[in-house]
Protein backbone atom coordinates (compact mmCIF):
# COMPACT_ATOMS: atom_id res chain seq x y z
CA UNK A 1 0.00 0.00 0.00
CA UNK A 2 1.21 3.33 -0.84
CA UNK A 3 0.69 6.56 0.84
CA UNK A 4 1.87 10.57 -0.22
CA UNK A 5 1.85 11.89 2.97
CA UNK A 6 4.03 14.69 2.05
CA UNK A 7 2.00 15.44 -0.64
CA UNK A 8 -1.18 15.32 1.23
CA UNK A 9 0.36 17.68 3.84
CA UNK A 10 1.14 19.76 0.97
CA UNK A 11 -2.35 20.33 0.01
CA UNK A 12 -3.66 21.48 3.67
CA UNK A 13 -0.76 23.85 4.32
CA UNK A 14 -1.99 25.40 0.94
CA UNK A 15 -5.90 25.13 2.23
CA UNK A 16 -4.76 26.42 5.42
CA UNK A 17 -3.15 29.77 3.74
CA UNK A 18 -5.87 30.00 1.12
CA UNK A 19 -8.48 33.07 0.90
CA UNK A 20 -11.17 30.27 1.29
CA UNK A 21 -14.84 31.92 0.31
CA UNK A 22 -16.37 28.62 0.24
CA UNK A 23 -17.69 29.08 -3.34
CA UNK A 24 -17.21 27.21 -6.79
CA UNK A 25 -15.23 29.97 -7.64
CA UNK A 26 -12.40 28.88 -5.04
CA UNK A 27 -11.65 25.35 -7.09
CA UNK A 28 -9.66 26.69 -9.93
CA UNK A 29 -7.09 29.11 -8.06
CA UNK A 30 -6.84 26.63 -5.31
CA UNK A 31 -6.53 23.13 -7.89
CA UNK A 32 -4.21 25.38 -9.59
CA UNK A 33 -2.40 25.92 -6.22
CA UNK A 34 -1.93 22.59 -5.18
CA UNK A 35 -1.11 21.02 -9.02
CA UNK A 36 -4.29 19.02 -9.20
CA UNK A 37 -6.51 19.02 -12.83
CA UNK A 38 -10.10 20.51 -11.91
CA UNK A 39 -13.15 19.30 -14.65
CA UNK A 40 -16.14 20.22 -14.74
CA UNK A 41 -16.33 23.63 -13.10
CA UNK A 42 -19.48 24.55 -15.23
CA UNK A 43 -21.23 21.21 -14.22
CA UNK A 44 -23.55 21.15 -11.63
CA UNK A 45 -20.64 18.56 -9.68
CA UNK A 46 -17.36 19.72 -10.57
CA UNK A 47 -14.31 16.74 -10.39
CA UNK A 48 -10.81 17.18 -9.26
CA UNK A 49 -8.22 14.93 -9.49
CA UNK A 50 -5.11 15.26 -6.54
CA UNK A 51 -1.33 14.71 -7.44
CA UNK A 52 -0.90 12.44 -4.80
CA UNK A 53 0.75 9.36 -6.06
CA UNK A 54 -1.89 7.17 -4.47
CA UNK A 55 -4.29 4.70 -6.74
CA UNK A 56 -7.33 6.86 -6.38
CA UNK A 57 -6.74 10.12 -6.74
CA UNK A 58 -10.00 11.67 -7.11
CA UNK A 59 -10.77 14.60 -4.94
CA UNK A 60 -15.05 14.73 -3.65
CA UNK A 61 -15.90 18.23 -3.52
CA UNK A 62 -19.10 18.11 -1.97
CA UNK A 63 -21.14 21.14 -3.91
CA UNK A 64 -24.51 22.52 -1.92
CA UNK A 65 -26.42 23.14 -4.69
CA UNK A 66 -26.44 20.81 -7.19
CA UNK A 67 -29.50 22.35 -9.18
CA UNK A 68 -27.41 25.14 -10.85
CA UNK A 69 -24.36 25.33 -12.42
CA UNK A 70 -23.72 28.91 -10.64
CA UNK A 71 -20.28 29.24 -9.55
CA UNK A 72 -20.81 31.64 -6.64
CA UNK A 73 -23.04 28.05 -4.93
CA UNK A 74 -21.05 27.51 -1.81
CA UNK A 75 -18.47 24.48 -1.48
CA UNK A 76 -19.04 22.44 1.72
CA UNK A 77 -16.48 20.04 1.92
CA UNK A 78 -13.36 18.58 -0.20
CA UNK A 79 -12.01 14.88 0.56
CA UNK A 80 -9.59 13.08 -0.91
CA UNK A 81 -7.10 10.35 0.16
CA UNK A 82 -3.75 10.12 1.13
CA UNK A 83 -3.26 6.61 0.72
CA UNK A 84 -4.05 3.63 -2.02
CA UNK A 85 -7.47 2.46 -1.29
CA UNK A 86 -6.60 -1.48 -0.85
CA UNK A 87 -9.94 -3.84 -0.94
CA UNK A 88 -10.21 -8.01 -0.42
CA UNK A 89 -7.37 -7.45 2.82
CA UNK A 90 -8.85 -7.92 6.40
CA UNK A 91 -5.32 -7.48 8.07
CA UNK A 92 -4.50 -3.71 6.97
CA UNK A 93 -5.36 -2.32 10.84
CA UNK A 94 -1.54 -2.10 11.33
CA UNK A 95 -0.24 -0.73 7.89
CA UNK A 96 -2.77 2.15 7.94
CA UNK A 97 -2.00 2.88 11.48
CA UNK A 98 1.30 3.56 10.76
CA UNK A 99 0.22 5.85 7.81
CA UNK A 100 -2.79 7.41 9.58
CA UNK A 101 -0.27 8.00 12.83
CA UNK A 102 2.90 10.12 10.10
CA UNK A 103 -0.16 12.06 8.20
CA UNK A 104 -1.59 13.05 11.82
CA UNK A 105 1.84 14.23 12.54
CA UNK A 106 2.85 16.05 9.59
CA UNK A 107 -0.64 18.04 9.67
CA UNK A 108 0.36 18.84 12.94
CA UNK A 109 3.37 20.41 11.61
CA UNK A 110 1.83 22.14 9.14
CA UNK A 111 -0.99 23.59 10.71
CA UNK A 112 1.29 24.19 13.97
CA UNK A 113 -1.59 23.45 16.50
CA UNK A 114 -2.49 20.54 18.04
CA UNK A 115 -6.05 18.65 17.34
CA UNK A 116 -9.41 20.09 18.72
CA UNK A 117 -11.34 16.66 18.41
CA UNK A 118 -10.54 12.96 18.13
CA UNK A 119 -12.85 10.01 17.92
CA UNK A 120 -12.21 6.22 17.41
CA UNK A 121 -15.86 5.49 16.37
CA UNK A 122 -17.47 4.53 13.92
CA UNK A 123 -13.33 5.54 12.34
CA UNK A 124 -10.41 6.82 14.13
CA UNK A 125 -10.01 10.28 13.08
CA UNK A 126 -8.78 13.77 14.47
CA UNK A 127 -10.03 17.22 13.71
CA UNK A 128 -8.09 20.92 13.84
CA UNK A 129 -10.05 23.88 13.05
CA UNK A 130 -7.96 27.35 11.72
CA UNK A 131 -9.73 30.49 11.12
CA UNK A 132 -11.27 29.40 7.95
CA UNK A 133 -10.84 25.89 7.57
CA UNK A 134 -11.66 22.35 9.72
CA UNK A 135 -9.70 19.73 8.87
CA UNK A 136 -9.98 16.27 9.30
CA UNK A 137 -7.73 12.84 8.99
CA UNK A 138 -9.68 10.19 9.22
CA UNK A 139 -8.47 6.25 8.88
CA UNK A 140 -11.24 3.36 7.38
CA UNK A 141 -11.33 -0.28 6.78
CA UNK A 142 -9.41 0.48 3.44
CA UNK A 143 -7.91 4.10 3.67
CA UNK A 144 -6.58 7.02 4.97
CA UNK A 145 -8.30 9.79 3.72
CA UNK A 146 -8.49 14.09 4.52
CA UNK A 147 -11.32 16.00 4.46
CA UNK A 148 -10.97 20.25 4.16
CA UNK A 149 -14.10 21.57 5.42
CA UNK A 150 -16.33 24.94 5.53
CA UNK A 151 -15.93 26.12 8.73
CA UNK A 152 -19.58 27.19 8.23
CA UNK A 153 -20.95 23.62 7.20
CA UNK A 154 -19.00 22.37 10.00
CA UNK A 155 -21.19 24.37 12.59
CA UNK A 156 -24.19 23.44 10.96
CA UNK A 157 -23.15 20.03 11.56
CA UNK A 158 -22.58 20.64 14.95
CA UNK A 159 -25.70 21.78 15.39
CA UNK A 160 -27.64 18.76 13.74
CA UNK A 161 -25.63 16.66 16.14
CA UNK A 162 -26.90 18.48 19.31
CA UNK A 163 -30.63 19.17 18.33
CA UNK A 164 -30.69 15.16 17.89
CA UNK A 165 -29.13 14.27 21.36
CA UNK A 166 -31.45 17.02 22.90
CA UNK A 167 -34.18 15.08 21.49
Amino acid sequence: MRADIERAAQAVRAAAEFDWTWTVNDLHPFCDQVGWQLSGLDEQVPAATTNLEVNRPDALLYVADVSTTERSRPIDQISFRASDVVLGQNDLGPELDEVFDALAQRVFEVLGRRPVDWWIEPRRGLRWDTQNLVVTTTISATSVYIDLVSPAYQRWNEEIEQNAHDE
